[in-house]
């Protein structure tokens, strides 16, 4: 059986054609970007994905023809708050709100008197970034698009849509809306209600790991992918990532570095989340949950600090890293705060901005590099330690993402965490959990363990321990005060 796995990022959309033993036979990546109008404002055009969905689907499909090989199933994931307001035609009307925008901070400022209950239903207190806001945003702010819209989905909805005719969401994105109650995985009439949003114009659920619907004749004919062919949803891309990095079992713990760092811990039941430090939401496997915490500038951090700092280099990565591992653990006291998107949890401080403190006129580039490298370091331990108030502290932590890339992100996060860190050599965990939901969803593999062996069979792994437990312990509560003192009313 082979499986086409489609991944949507926020910066680009991979297709990968895995086998039934999860090798990959084939891969096509294609990179786009938001637009960043403001310090507020991030929105992408719709037919950024629907051109990289049919050049990937295309490429692959004409792949597998040369290899005579027949594509057997797809499974989706995707990034999981970007709202699209769609036409009863399902067309879009207006430019994608993505994950990024923090054009809901007031919105969200009304609606705080009632975290309480959207905690307790929800799992999450409101913020900017889950789709519900970006939904009751354009409600309040464009009552025309609002009204023609006959339906805000957010972006895997159109694009299951978009392969198969079939419009359906799925529980991963359902938990990240504000809008469905963890308990009962169905749209609830208390939290609609509170963000004046009629279910008419939400998406029916599904469990992950089931099918979504069928390529369709105009996509087949689009694309080459045989008409029936079975699409699974998935879930959401940090779901799926942790699944691909074998968080299955309670208190399994892994850590994604991408456009923004994903904490995501594994609870076989729903959690009871006491306050806004941590996530509560639904996992890629079918009737179990996860803990999460968000950190929204990780890698974005780093292309900041490359196209600032090295805007003449073909090489400014490389250079980063090497003038990262130039410089002494702590950086040489200088403390960042990487907040260029504000802060996630456990705070949800929108208001948030990056900072550099501690610098002097010994301070060199690199310094302020591993500055940052640190800075995202100690903020993945402030959520860490709210995570342990709910889970059982993990004997290992699971990196994985961009930001692997840089080699001294491993020892200092082993460093800092005091925990022994756990890398695969296949970086494409989000895309090997698709593959293990599809794996499983058609009855490849009997259960999640067996598939995540088949998955990781042929991976090298390398565990990193903690050292400069010193350095980083004065340097993590340096970090603490630095935010107290910057943001002491949060």
């Amino acid at each position: 059986m082979n499986v086409l796995v489609i991944d949507v990022g926020t910066s680009s959309m991979r297709g990968i054609l895995y086998d039934a033993h999860a090798a990959e036979l084939k891969k096509i990546q294609i990179s786009y970007s938001p637009f960043y109008i403001d310090q507020i404002c991030v929105e992408q055009n719709a037919s950024d994905w629907t051109s990289a969905l049919i050049r990937i689907c295309s490429g692959l499909a004409q792949a597998a023809k040369e290899e005579n090989r027949k594509i057997d199933v797809l499974s989706l994931t995707s990034q999981r708050s970007s709202v699209l307001p769609l036409s009863k035609d399902m067309e879009p009307l207006s430019p994608a709100i993505m994950w990024q925008d923090k054009r809901t901070m007031s919105l969200c400022h009304d609606l705080k008197k009632s975290d309480p209950v959207i905690i307790q239903k929800a799992g999450s207190r409101i913020n900017p970034v889950y789709s519900g806001s970006k939904m009751a945003w354009i409600r309040r702010n464009q009552p025309e698009l609002f009204e023609h819209a006959a339906k805000l989905a957010v972006i895997p909805d159109y694009l299951v849509w978009f392969m198969t005719g079939t419009l359906v969401t799925d529980h991963t994105y359902g938990s990240r809306s504000l809008l469905m109650n963890l308990g009962t995985r169905e749209w609830d009439e208390e939290l609609l209600r509170l963000f004046e949003l009629p279910r008419s114009k939400l998406c029916d659920l599904i469990s992950p790991g089931t099918v979504a619907g069928h390529i369709s004749g105009p996509f087949s004919r689009l694309t080459g992918l045989l008409e029936g062919t079975p699409l699974i949803s998935a879930g959401g891309d940090q779901q799926c990532s942790a699944l691909g990095q074998g968080v299955i079992h309670h208190g399994d713990a892994q850590i994604t570095t991408g456009t923004g760092a994903y904490i995501i811990s594994g609870c076989d039941e729903l959690p009871v989340v006491k306050g806004s430090e941590v996530i509560a939401g639904v996992s890629a496997i079918p009737g179990k949950y996860v803990l999460e915490s968000s950190i929204l500038a990780c890698c974005s951090a780093f292309n900041w600090f490359h196209n600032a700092f090295y805007p003449d280099s073909d090489h400014g990565f490389d250079s980063i890293n090497r003038e990262i591992l130039d410089s002494p653990p702590a950086a040489g006291g200088i403390i960042a705060l990487p907040y260029f998107q504000g802060q996630g949890t456990p705070d949800w401080n929108s208001m948030a901005t990056a900072s550099l403190l501690g610098l002097t006129l010994s301070s060199s580039r690199g310094d302020i590099a591993r500055a940052i490298l640190e800075g995202i370091c100690y903020e993945i331990k402030v959520n860490m330690e709210c995570m342990a108030r709910y889970l059982p502290a993990p004997s290992s932590i699971v990196l994985s993402g961009g930001l692997t890339k840089c080699p001294s992100l491993a020892p200092s996060l082993a460093g800092i965490l005091g925990t022994p860190v756990t890398q695969y050599s296949n970086p494409e965990s989000t895309a090997l959990g698709a593959w293990m939901s599809a794996a499983v969803a058609t009855g490849l593999y009997p259960g999640w363990e067996e598939a995540f062996r088949a998955a990781r069979a042929s991976d090298a792994v390398t565990q990193t321990l903690p050292e400069n437990r010193d350095n980083y312990k004065k340097g993590y509560s340096l970090y603490q005060e630095s935010y107290s003192r910057l943001y002491p009313y949060t």
